[in-house]
């Protein structure tokens, strides 16, 4: 169910300063309005699942829309508005907002952004409340064993924006033929390709965007291990060249950064200050603070450290789940990735401006900044995975390759659940303007 926006508070594209417009991108383009800073106040009711229901009405219709509130303590200190927030069952959060999911394994804005929407005008609340399947056995079709049914539906779709678009995203994680997850993912492809951005944050790629592993400035000299139609045919040649695709995350570390006047923020804004960084041992210190922390929804980013800057992310928070030294993705920093670090001391690569990105169906973000401006931004190579995509209501999953016909495969996957019975077993979170 989507709910209603009025069309007249957006700007058709990020054309304004973010600094005093709040934006969005979503498959119908960008949203934005500006920002009206507001006290509020906090009232907190429940609603009751019974295992069927999705939609519930009777809510205040006059709670905050788009007031942006830096004290309210859901909004990533006000730059999100102070819309209402889900848990469910009370204790989890059923959102998440920026600087919150740049720090998760997956930062897929689409699928942990928000799972409900909400009607202002008819005070009512749809769910899309998310479960996790982390292995589900299943049979590849008996045709071409291009396709395999999951038993769970509907496959989770996109959020964002406070809209449900009937589109995948990263809801799908990965198909295999083992348990263990070994010998490939027959879900994704990987895509390596020259990109010409949107603006200096923003590249549209090919879609359902599944894992993001790297933007890297395109340097001249690069070309030569492109085809014409700009997908990468030497893998080797970047590597030498100092992107480390046999490791992307190693560009997430370590780079300094310098402030650059920018005319479009109206103030100063940060960059990378160097083409490459050499890995340092002393560095060593930082990952070792964050190891055998695993990733927990809400305890990392804004929600778990109350605070966010980006070379705080960089360097993680000692104690926390550090997504930049999990260089294995296995959703915490382990002996692995002690050693993966140790092996490439005195290595010199160049930064990976995916460092605190995000992603969302067919779009990537960069965690810093390309350039001071939003024009005119130079290509660049981005590093993704890219699913064959699924149809969410009948829960058939496109696979990229074939294992055959009538082969056992295990998939990993996200779908949409009702509430469970109970009584006040849904938390929902609302804002009021002060009196």
């Amino acid at each position: 169910m989507s709910s209603e926006a009025d069309p007249h508070k957006f700007h058709p594209s990020i054309s304004v300063n973010p600094r005093e417009y709040f934006g969005l991108w979503t498959p119908q383009g960008w949203k934005t309005h500006r920002m009206r800073r507001l006290a509020t106040q906090s009232e907190s009711v429940t609603a009751s699942g019974d295992g069927m229901t999705t939609v519930f009405s009777g809510f205040a219709e006059n709670a905050c829309a788009v007031v942006h509130d830096p004290d309210d303590p859901h909004s990533d200190g006000g730059i999100y508005p102070s819309g209402p927030r889900v848990e469910y069952p009370p204790g989890r959060a059923r959102w998440a907002v920026s600087h919150t999911f740049l720090a998760y394994p997956h930062a897929d804005q689409t699928l942990h952004g928000e799972e409900f929407t909400w009607s202002h005008p008819r005070g009512e609340l749809a769910t899309h409340f998310r479960e996790h399947v982390a292995l589900e056995e299943a049979i590849t079709d008996p045709v071409d064993g291009l396709s395999v049914r999951v038993k769970n539906t509907p496959i989770s779709r996109i959020v964002a924006g406070n809209y449900a678009y009937d589109l995948c995203n990263s809801a799908v994680r990965g198909v295999w033929l083992n348990e263990d997850k070994s010998g490939g993912n027959l879900y994704v492809r990987d895509r390596i390709r020259i990109c010409h951005p949107v603006n200096a944050i923003y590249v549209t790629v090919g879609g359902p965007v599944v894992q993001v592993r790297g933007i890297w400035k395109f340097r001249h000299g690069d070309e030569a291990a492109f085809s014409g139609t700009g997908d990468c045919v030497d893998h080797d040649l970047l590597i030498r060249r100092g992107i480390p695709l046999d490791c992307p995350k190693l560009g997430m570390v370590g780079y300094a950064t310098k402030l650059v006047d920018s005319r479009f923020y109206g103030g100063a804004v940060e960059l990378i200050d160097s083409d490459f960084v050499e890995i340092d041992a002393s560095w060593l210190a930082a990952l070792q603070s964050c190891r055998d922390k695993p990733f927990g929804e809400q305890q990392v980013g804004y929600a778990g450290w109350k605070s966010w800057d980006h070379m705080t992310h960089i360097w993680g928070v000692a104690g926390y789940y550090a997504v930049n030294f999990d260089f294995n993705d296995n959703g915490i920093v382990d002996v692995d990735d002690e050693k993966t670090f140790k092996c490439a001391v005195g290595r010199a690569v160049r930064p990976n401006y995916y460092s605190a990105g995000y992603f969302g169906n067919d779009w990537l973000s960069a965690g810093v900044l390309l350039a001071p401006e939003m024009s005119d931004i130079a290509p660049v190579i981005c590093y993704w995975q890219q699913g064959g995509g699924y149809d969410a209501e009948s829960g058939e999953v496109r696979l990229t390759r074939s294992p055959g016909p009538g082969r056992r495969v295990f998939v990993e996957y996200f779908h949409d659940s009702p509430a469970a019975a109970g009584d006040g077993n849904i938390l929902v979170h609302l804002r009021f303007p002060e009196a």
